[in-house]
């Protein structure tokens, strides 16, 4: 649901926040700290920050979602919590589960879990309680969700300014002979299908992702990953563009006998919201990886 406001000659010099709360006041200060830290509050078209004066005459369009209550039920499935406290929580997300339900019809998925595992969850978003960040159905490892609105808030703004560390493990078809590469290329949607990504200088947002050899195997490489920026299938895009499909990817790769895509979030590291102390969490190697490697290993020798 999108609102449009237009502002008039009194509000000329007035905060933007101060003008959204004054004028949506069903909205509270946390929501709008968020929409606005998320690009979805634009005056004339372009994100402001929260202190921004505005002038006379600007329309600023707030994209808001509608609060669905009562929507999440609680899917009856157990999580691997790998940290938790008051503020946070860290789990290991498994392979072929999404993080939130994309619509109402939809609840077997993470968040629905966690409510059956009777967790606290940030209420910033009604369909997204908790998510700051995501990792794609087919990936597994390490996630973050935010059990109160201070953290959602704190967290969404690391990772807004890049202060989150990420670590990823992938097999890749194809020996990788550089031992490190570096790839910084934008990325947008297909305009052929929007569910994909695709490497674009036009209309599209930097992407930069740095590839790191652990072991070359007889027909595959074994990759370790830092992702620097957090676009949609990003690491798989870029692999798909330098020649090396992720195993057993199914929207980028090619056509092999693995039903389970070979990615992982490894490491994920992060400032706490509360402490400000720097934590870091890791989820180990998934056995499919360590089979893969043993096998693979045995027909290089």
């Amino acid at each position: 649901m999108q609102q449009s406001l237009t502002v008039s000659p009194e509000s000329g010099g007035e905060r933007l926040d101060k003008f959204l709360q004054r004028n949506l006041q069903s909205v509270s200060r946390t929501k709008f700290s968020l929409l606005i830290k998320t690009n979805r509050v634009l005056v004339d078209g372009q994100p402001k920050k929260p202190n921004y004066r505005l002038k006379a005459g600007q329309v600023i369009s707030v994209e808001m979602e509608e609060d669905k209550k009562d929507v999440l039920k609680p899917f009856k499935f157990e999580v691997n919590i790998i940290y938790e406290d008051s503020d946070i929580l860290v789990i290991e997300k498994p392979i072929d589960i999404i993080v939130h339900p994309p619509q109402p019809a939809v609840q077997d998925t993470l968040v629905n879990a966690l409510l059956y595992m009777k967790k606290d969850l940030s209420s910033i978003s009604a369909n997204r309680p908790g998510v700051v960040h995501r990792l794609d159905r087919e990936t597994s490892g390490c996630l973050v969700l935010a059990k109160n609105n201070f953290s959602h808030l704190n967290l969404v703004e690391q990772f807004r300014k890049r202060k989150i560390k990420k670590e990823y493990l992938t097999i890749v078809w194809g020996i990788v002979k550089k031992d490190n590469l570096v790839v910084d290329m934008p990325l947008r949607r297909d305009e052929k299908n929007r569910l994909r990504m695709k490497v674009s200088f036009l209309q599209s947002k930097k992407a930069h992702t740095e590839f790191n050899v652990k072991e070359r195997l007889d027909d595959a490489t074994f990759v370790s990953i830092n992702l620097l920026t957090g676009r949609m299938h990003q690491i798989r895009v870029h692999l798909k563009f330098l020649g090396f499909p992720i195993v057993g990817d199914k929207k980028y790769g090619i056509k092999d006998d693995y039903d389970e895509m070979f990615l992982h979030a490894h490491k994920l590291g992060l400032f706490h919201p509360c402490t400000g102390k720097f934590m870091e969490f890791v989820s180990p190697i998934p056995e499919r990886f360590i089979k893969f490697i043993e096998e693979h290993r045995y027909h290089n020798k």
